[in-house]
């Protein structure tokens, strides 16, 4: 099975990592109950990390590299697309070369921190929105507390989830 490639604020990487490792955890509080048996309540659950190692390969990938360097620079906050996963708002923490560059490969390690959505939940939901540049059905589904699968079973007309053109119409209820 060939996934999708990974992508961050825009930005595809050709080859996705050769390690990848997605941390979610909640934090749970445990405590004794009157009938002395031990329970435990969730407290919250903590924001995704995400680290990876992997390679840029190609007479560009000295560019491929700086390209992501610039992301982490700006501290720009972005859609992160990972394989077979619902996407999340991330930020790139961390990125670093861990090997010396080889002709046409240069070698990284990247941790990217989950941040919240750009868009703060609404009350009172329209009928439907208009997308901006750079909206997703996720990104709507986020704001408005629409679950995702009847965004896309309301919108049959929209052929791409992930990418909506700016000023088309989405239905909400």
């Amino acid at each position: 099975m060939k996934n999708a490639p990974l992508r961050f604020c825009g930005l595809s990487l050709r080859h996705n990592p050769e390690k990848l490792v997605i941390d979610e955890k909640d934090r749970i509080h445990t405590y004794l109950s009157p009938c002395c048996d031990a329970d435990s309540d969730s407290l919250y659950r903590e924001l995704c990390r995400v680290t990876g190692e992997g390679e840029f390969c190609g007479e560009d990938c000295m560019e491929q590299y700086k390209a992501l360097e610039r992301l982490q620079l700006s501290r720009r906050r972005g859609k992160l697309i990972l394989p077979g996963r619902t996407p999340i708002y991330a930020y790139l923490k961390e990125l670093s070369l861990i090997a010396k560059p080889v002709v046409n490969v240069l070698s990284y390690r990247f941790v990217l921190i989950q941040a919240k959505s750009p868009r703060q939940h609404t009350l009172g939901t329209p009928d439907d929105y208009i997308a901006d540049e750079g909206d997703s059905l996720w990104d709507i589904a986020d704001a408005y507390a629409v679950p995702i699968e009847k965004l896309v079973a309301l919108n049959p007309q929209i052929a791409l989830i992930d990418e909506l053109s700016a000023g088309e119409r989405v239905k909400l209820c």
